[in-house]
């Protein structure tokens, strides 16, 4: 059997595997008004690292969600072991189970572009509340980057589609999202040591 990236994230129970690390995503939280009052989504949550830090740190109400059911057992023990009140489901971020502006903020690490990413960027506009706020850390493509180098990662990564930089923000903003923040922009080269990959971070504002 020929098992995906995602797969072997799961089967593993790696977390925090995108470039900058969990050190980066508390970074990112940290620099929002998140308190106990506020409503989030960790989107893709892996196996709940994020959901828990959120949890224990502001005391906020959080919503953790993966399609993949090994994730989802990781996430649920984690969650049991910490005694930690957090709604896990399984489900895709292309159909999110929650109704319209349900959420202040949501999360999503190294996610969306695994899925059909306008599918994804829609929803996440849908469940937002007005004023909220989409924090995405994803892979994008260098502008650089040759057909074949594209393709060979798209293929390792089960990727549909591979989006610079300019074409995530076009994407964000076809999808409803029209105040955007770079947080942070660098090639997976420079975090990595070897890869023709680019991670960019950024902050759609609904």
């Amino acid at each position: 059997m020929n098992h995906s990236y995602q797969d072997a994230l799961a089967i593993l129970g790696l977390e925090g595997a995108h470039p900058g690390g969990f050190e980066l995503t508390k970074q990112l939280l940290e620099n929002e008004q998140i308190d106990h009052t506020s409503i989030i989504l960790d989107a893709g949550c892996g196996t709940g690292q994020t959901s828990s830090y959120l949890a224990k740190t502001f005391h906020c109400q959080v919503s953790a969600l993966d399609h993949h059911p090994e994730m989802v057992k990781h996430a649920k023990k984690r969650f049991q072991k910490a005694n930690l009140s957090i709604d896990l489901y399984k489900s895709s971020i292309e159909e999110l189970p929650f109704d319209n502006n349900s959420f202040d903020f949501i999360i999503a690490e190294s996610a969306t572009a695994f899925t059909d990413i306008k599918k994804s960027l829609r929803e996440f506009y849908r469940v937002l509340k007005l004023e909220g706020t989409l924090l995405s850390i994803d892979m994008t493509a260098e502008t650089s980057l040759d057909p074949a180098s594209k393709k060979e990662i798209m293929d390792f990564y089960h990727l549909s589609e591979l989006l610079t930089q300019s074409e995530w923000l076009k994407a964000f903003k076809q999808n409803g999202f029209t105040d955007f923040k770079i947080l942070r922009s660098s090639t997976v080269l420079e975090e990595l040591m070897n890869s023709s990959a680019s991670n960019t971070f950024v902050q759609p504002v609904n």
